[in-house]
Order: structure tokens, then C-alpha cells, then sequence
């Protein structure tokens, strides 16, 4: 709220991190690999292959 959000917005935050921290956002589904045609790659691994690391 300080930072001007309004009330009821900022409650959302801590919220969202606890949920985040407990995997609530980490469903897998395979939805995306079957999407694309390919196996997914974790980010880590797709930025390594990106810099040639």
C-alpha cells in the first residue's frame, strides 16, 4: 500500500507468494509439450544453450 496500490489489491501479494511457495503454480500437465510437438526444456537450460554456456 505504500506504494500506492489499493487495499484490497496488495492483499493479493503475499497471498500469491505463499501459494507460490507452497507449488500451487507448478502443474505439470504436458499440455504445452504436446502444443509445440516437443519435450519442454526447463528455462535455466534453454538461457545456458542461449549464451553458449
Amino acid at each position: 500500500m505504500a506504494a500506492g496500490l489499493p487495499e484490497g489489491f496488495a492483499g493479493l501479494f503475499p497471498n500469491t507468494d505463499a501459494a507460490i511457495a507452497e507449488g500451487e503454480l507448478a502443474l505439470r500437465t504436458g499440455d504445452l509439450a504436446r502444443l509445440i510437438g516437443r519435450p519442454t526444456v526447463p528455462l535455466a537450460e534453454s538461457v545456458r544453450a542461449a549464451l553458449g554456456a
